[in-house]
């Protein structure tokens, strides 16, 4: 009854938060030039999202939840994860990665720094894929650099990219 309990905190917590979320990119000022979308149509996007699934969630705890073995079959394997204690090593080196990017960001711009921050964690966490890893590092960062500023035109920083023309 306890996990229960647990469970219908964490739905409520996660819906006020996704509402939360959702109703400040309504805050998210307008720029002065008008682009087809604006800095706000993904945050308010992502908090669309966040909401319906916490709202399915919410439902799901206070319908009742769902049976054990139900629930095993939905996330395989997911109990040893969680009874694992953290890593705690893999989570700082990853969080120092994210504070190194947010710092190279704008200099070596989205694509480069992007693909550089991917790269760091699958040197990091797995070695055993390295020519897939490194395809889908290339393709992911360079093709939505290019899809933000040609076909969504939201300027992401160039960065080195500049020095080539793109």
């Amino acid at each position: 009854m306890n996990a229960n309990r647990e469970d219908r905190v964490a739905s409520i917590v996660a819906a006020a938060f996704s509402l939360t979320y959702l109703v400040t990119a309504f805050f998210i000022p307008v720029p002065p030039l008008k682009q087809q979308l604006g800095p706000a149509a993904f945050p308010k996007a992502i908090g669309l999202v966040m909401l319906i699934l916490s709202g399915l969630y919410v439902y799901r705890q206070f319908r009742g939840g769902v049976k054990e073995d139900e629930e095993r079959a939905a996330i395989i394997g997911a109990e040893e994860k969680i009874e694992s204690k953290a890593d705690l090593k893999t989570m700082g080196f990853m969080l120092a990665v994210m504070v190194v990017y947010a710092f190279v960001f704008e200099r070596l711009g989205y694509a480069i720094s992007t693909f550089l921050a991917f790269m760091a964690g699958v040197f990091y966490l797995s070695r055993r894929h390295l020519v897939r890893d490194t395809l889908i590092a290339v393709i992911v960062s360079f093709v939505l650099y290019y899809v933000f500023m040609t076909v969504l035109r939201v300027n992401l920083p160039a960065g080195l990219l500049k020095l080539l023309g793109l």
